[in-house]
């Protein structure tokens, strides 16, 4: 079975140049121990159930900025049964620009693996019911992986993909860090490169 940590390393190679937006706690945590600090990753910190929602606010204002391509949430299963609204509140705007990846290991990790209500929850039946354009299942190692994200590279967004992923872990530090300084240095990422494309002042 696939590990996040090993699937996250795989994002972060595969998309070393987009907006990615991180869910908090371990996931967060494992990107920084695989792939290093930067200023194109966003954490956030202590907002569980609003990746999505933010995720949703830069793929709306970067749509006329094509060379930016896609917009990255990375999300836990979880945390997006606390923010499951958003599902609906995508759909219809249909931001094509945006890709949701769904790590789900069925366990709230972070605080001692208790259970999470997401085995019989069908987020790929509701995210299309919700209007979004494709999203698909993942469950398998990290050649299913890379090639979902292929696929989904392939297709207008919004975007979902649910990864299934085992409860492995790797050591990591403690972060927390001011998020207003995490969220100035991802701006500051954002408008330098918007500045450098010439389709985002047509």
């Amino acid at each position: 079975m696939l590990q996040r940590p090993d699937g996250l390393r795989a994002i972060a190679d595969r998309y070393p140049d987009a907006p990615v937006l991180l869910t908090l706690g371990g996931t967060l945590r494992e990107m920084l121990a695989v792939a290093g600090r930067r200023p194109n990753h966003l954490p956030i910190l202590d907002a569980m159930g609003q990746p999505l929602a933010l995720a949703l606010g830069v793929s709306l204002g970067l749509e006329r900025t094509p060379a930016i391509g896609r917009v990255i949430v990375i999300e836990g299963d979880g945390s997006l049964l606390m923010g499951f609204s958003s599902l609906a509140t995508i759909g219809p705007l249909r931001p094509a620009n945006l890709l949701a990846i769904i790590f789900d290991n069925g366990v709230y990790l972070a605080t001692g693996g208790q259970p999470a209500a997401t085995a019989d929850v069908d987020f790929v039946g509701v995210a299309m019911a919700c209007g979004w354009s494709a999203a698909r299942d993942v469950d398998g190692d990290i050649d299913a992986l890379n090639a979902a994200l292929e696929w989904a590279d392939g297709q207008d967004g919004p975007i979902l993909l649910r990864v299934r992923v085992g409860i492995e872990t790797i050591p990591t530090d403690f972060f927390l860090e001011d998020p207003v300084v995490l969220g100035r240095t991802f701006m500051d990422w954002l408008a330098e490169r918007s500045s450098a494309d010439p389709a985002a002042s047509s």
